[in-house]
This record gives C-alpha cells, structure tokens and sequence, in this order.
C-alpha cells in the first residue's frame, strides 16, 4: 500500500519527519502506534520493524510505548496474590 500525506512545513518539523528518513519515521510511527493500542502485537510490530526481540524491546521503551496491563490482567494478578498469602 502506498501513502500520501500532504503535511504543512510546521508538522513536518513538529514531527520530526523534515529529514530524508520521512518514509520510514512514518512507517515506525505508523506501527508503534498500532502496538501501543494493541492492535499489534510485539512480535507482529517487531517484525514489521525488522527488529530482533532486543532491539524492539529497547526501541519501545525509547518510544514509550510499552503496552501497560489491562484492568483484567491486573485483577487476575491481585486474585493470585492473594490466593497465594492465604495458602
């Protein structure tokens, strides 16, 4: 798929994508997003990334993009816990 944004100079800049890297700043944008809504997951925006399990660990901790745990996940973990203090 090919995709055209037509950006103002200001946004180019505000976004960092002034440089001749634009496309694939764009792309890694694209995609980080995608995995911090969860719409990807690691491995799937890894891949797209071209990044071994290291690389996209430290790439998106540097873009803060770290997928926090969901009010299920949490719960389930507090349920654990407390079953495992009363045993």
């Amino acid at each position: 798929m090919t995709l055209v944004l037509e950006l103002p100079d200001a946004w180019q800049r505000l976004l960092g994508l002034d440089t001749a890297d634009a496309a694939a700043r764009a792309r890694q944008m694209l995609i980080t997003e995608g995995y911090r809504e969860g719409r990807l997951s690691r491995g799937q925006a890894a891949e797209m990334l071209g990044l071994d399990f290291h690389e996209a660990e430290a790439f998106f901790k540097r873009h803060g993009a770290e997928q926090q745990p969901t009010w299920e996940e949490l719960k389930a973990s507090g349920e654990k816990l407390r079953a495992a203090l009363q045993a």
